[in-house]
């Protein structure tokens, strides 16, 4: 599913679309992506010649977000890495501020400028950067905070505490594979990424009757929130009358 060219942009359509070295009557797009051929029809993806990412399927700049993080003033310089995550490449973004910022208000002004797939699933703030010893940034060293940086996580779990916010904690603990769950954990915090966001929001639909929209979850993205917004807004959520809590003990 790719254009002929760059409508309107003849010098660009000229740079990316080549002559095809199989077909020359056929076109080739440059990708950007850099690859061997080890076998017959096998191609080895080697990486990248600019600094553009694929997470879930989607190609990404990490420019365009840093750019986007340090439109917020508190925010003096951002970098944007692509993590490991439970075999899952996944976005963290390193900001070096001086101010004690909330990760739910960076993440609804990032939604208004970028779409979901582009908006990080961790957020590290530093006062300085880390820098090697030739005074480089220290790559290294910012993805190792990822995996220490436990203050993003509420570690003090909390059990549902009704018949709704149980539901929601089965469908996250299926979909993220994470058990348990408590209701203030944050969806994005514990694994949750923009495809995954969209089953929630799948499921939710499918077992409990209500539409929640994507940009809600920016809003309140833990159990206790979502659950509030369900019952107290447009949503159309009816409790069963009979309905009890399924009980739940966890040995922590």
């Amino acid at each position: 599913a790719l254009a002929s060219g760059y409508h309107n942009q003849p010098e660009m359509t000229q740079e990316k679309f080549k002559p095809s070295f199989l077909d020359e009557t056929k076109t080739l797009f440059r990708t950007g992506d850099l690859g061997k051929q080890t076998a017959p029809g096998i191609i080895e993806f080697m990486g990248r010649k600019d600094n553009q990412v694929k997470v879930n399927g989607y190609r990404i700049d990490p420019g365009e977000i840093e750019y986007q993080l340090t439109r917020y003033a508190p925010i003096e310089r951002a970098i944007v890495l692509p993590v490991q995550v439970n075999n899952q490449t996944q976005l963290s973004a390193y900001c070096q501020t001086d101010k004690t910022l909330e990760i739910a208000e960076i993440r609804e002004l990032l939604a208004k400028f970028l779409p979901v797939y582009m908006i990080p699933s961790y957020f590290i703030f530093l006062k300085q950067f880390p820098l090697t010893r030739h005074g480089k940034l220290d790559l290294h060293s910012l993805r190792e905070l990822r995996e220490t940086g436990k203050s993003l996580v509420n570690s003090n779990y909390v059990a549902p505490r009704n018949y709704l916010e149980s539901n929601l904690v089965s469908i996250w603990e299926k979909i993220l594979s994470k058990h348990p769950i408590g209701i203030f954990d944050n969806f994005f915090e514990i694994g949750g990424h923009s495809l995954l966001l969209s089953r929630v929001v799948t499921r939710v639909h499918k077992e409990l009757n209500v539409s929640v929209k994507l940009a809600d979850f920016f809003k309140v993205p833990t159990i206790a929130g979502l659950a509030t917004l369900i019952s107290q807004t447009q949503y159309n959520y009816q409790e069963p009358i009979s309905a009890i809590p399924p009980q739940k003990s966890y040995l922590m």
